[in-house]
């Protein structure tokens, strides 16, 4: 099948895309050093003055502007970087149809790097399903908001120090870059949250350079298809559009075109007219699902949805997949992974509770019904 060559190739592709992401983020780290230097350097001046109101004004207005001019500096890296990223994804769809597609006659059209970049800064990015913002404020909000953090560290440190040594000591050792990813210290929570903000920029730009790479050519593509990443930490949102295809005039399509949330790593591609014939050769895609608490990674058949493959697995780890004991029993009690994806999402795409899928008049809704009424009985016995 055409599209199922598309699918391998962009799965693969997607997981490119996450180690950019996640380069982008660790990008982060020499500039975080920087304001770590300035810290200890602007207090090294100061320290054997008094604890003096002019003091801490001096000493505060400096650590802002390195931190905003740093953590500026870094965002504006960023920002160039997904712009390329955008340029190169329009370029790699053309090269890859280019390739695949056999027609002497056809030819892709190349969106613009102008337009690709039109098109990130005009449309929203999801953040969950309540919460949307746009690039330019997403990359805004990540420099304000760490230099304001900053700035509320110099001020508590001043309010609770005694001289400008303890001050200073007391603030270093709560801003310190630690090698351990899960540290609370100031700047390895901005280094996380780093690698939140560029993930969710690759992940726009790279979609939405897909998006203006369709409009260019409406003449072969006809939609978009969904790809989840094969794994138990996908969301159910993303699980539930694995495989599934929508164009900009369905009513659920912003809630399908990812970033569907924070940290999504979800992607769309091409849905070809049937007209075009295509090179099929062995179509494979990537998954790493965890089996008995390990990550099992083995390519699996680019057809079928995630939930068909998710159905090949032992009951705890279809669990684990569902984040919930409940839901994995019905699941199998159900045993139809497409009638399943459609009844755990509304008409508009968004995930529903347990609750909401009892209530429901389908097949799910009956299953889980039953096992409520079972569960109260075994209760009351």
């Amino acid at each position: 099948m055409p599209n199922e060559i598309l699918t391998t190739v962009y799965s693969a592709h997607t997981v490119f895309l996450q180690r950019v992401g996640a380069t982008q983020g660790n990008a982060v780290i020499p500039f975080l050093r920087l304001i770590e230097e300035d810290v200890q350097r602007i207090f090294n001046v100061y320290r054997d003055r008094p604890k003096t109101a002019a003091n801490q004004a001096a000493i505060t207005k400096a650590i802002d502007e390195s931190s905003r001019g740093h953590l500026q500096d870094y965002i504006n890296e960023l920002k160039k970087s997904n712009r390329e990223i955008g340029t190169n994804e329009a370029e790699f769809a053309a090269s890859t149809l280019n390739k695949i597609v056999i027609r002497d006659d056809f030819e892709s059209i190349v969106p613009s790097a102008a337009q690709v970049n039109a098109i990130a800064i005009a449309t929203p990015i999801k953040l969950s399903e309540t919460e949307f913002t746009t690039y330019t404020t997403m990359m805004r909000n990540y420099w304000v908001k760490w230099s304001d953090e900053i700035d509320a560290a110099i001020q508590s440190g001043f309010i609770n120090g005694t001289n400008i040594n303890e001050i200073a000591d007391t603030i270093f050792n709560e801003m310190r870059l630690q090698k351990s990813t899960t540290s609370k210290n100031l700047l390895n929570r901005a280094h996380r949250s780093a690698k939140g903000v560029a993930t969710m920029g690759v992940n726009h730009y790279s979609n939405q350079a897909r998006l203006a790479f369709g409009e260019e050519n409406s003449d072969i593509v006809k939609g978009y298809r969904g790809i989840s990443v094969l794994d138990s930490s996908t969301s159910r949102v993303c699980q539930r559009y694995d495989q599934v295809v929508r164009t900009p005039k369905d009513k659920d399509w912003s809630a399908f075109v990812p970033p569907r949330h924070r940290w999504c790593r979800s992607a769309i591609v091409y849905e070809l007219d049937e007209r075009f014939s295509l090179d099929d050769k062995d179509t494979k895609r990537a998954s790493s699902f965890e089996v008995d608490g390990k990550r099992d990674p083995k390519p699996v058949s680019s057809e079928g949805i995630y939930y068909s493959k998710m159905k090949e697995l032992k009951a705890a780890d279809q669990d684990n997949a569902l984040k919930s004991p409940t839901l994995g029993k019905a699941f199998r009690k159900l045993n139809n992974p497409t009638e399943f994806a459609e009844s755990t999402v509304n008409s508009l795409g968004q995930p529903l509770t347990i609750k909401e899928m009892r209530d429901a008049d389908n097949e799910l809704g009956l299953i889980l019904q039953e096992m409520e009424r079972k569960k109260k009985a075994k209760q009351k016995a």
